[in-house]
C-alpha cells in the first residue's frame, strides 16, 4: 500500500469506530484465557481494571497494539470479524498514534 493511500484510509475511520474494533478485539482476546492472561500480564492491569478502562480511548488504543503485536492472534481475530490487519492498523492509530 503506497504512503498516501494508507493517509487516505486512515483519514477515513472516526474516533467511534476505531472504538469499536478495539471493543471487538477485547472481547476477542476475553473469549480466550490464555489471550486474557497473557494481556493482563502484558499490561499489568487487573480485570477490574479492563472494566473500568473500557471506554478510555488510550486504553482502547493499548488493545489493538497488544492485538498488532501478536500476528497469528491479529489474522486469527480479522479472520474472525472480517477486518483487515490494515482496519486494524488504521483504528490502532487513529486511538493511540503512529509508534515513534
Amino acid at each position: 500500500m503506497k504512503g498516501s493511500d494508507s493517509v487516505a484510509q486512515m483519514d477515513k475511520i472516526n474516533h467511534k469506530e476505531a472504538a469499536f474494533i478495539a471493543i471487538k478485539s477485547l472481547a476477542y482476546i476475553s473469549q480466550s484465557p490464555d489471550e486474557l492472561i497473557k494481556f493482563l500480564n502484558v499490561t499489568g492491569l487487573a480485570p477490574a481494571d479492563v472494566i473500568r478502562l473500557r471506554e478510555n480511548m488510550r486504553f482502547l488504543g493499548g488493545v489493538l497494539d497488544f492485538l498488532s503485536n501478536d500476528q497469528s492472534l491479529l489474522l486469527a481475530f480479522c479472520s474472525h470479524e472480517d477486518f483487515s490487519p490494515a482496519q486494524i492498523e488504521n483504528a490502532r492509530v487513529k486511538l493511540s498514534g503512529p509508534i515513534e
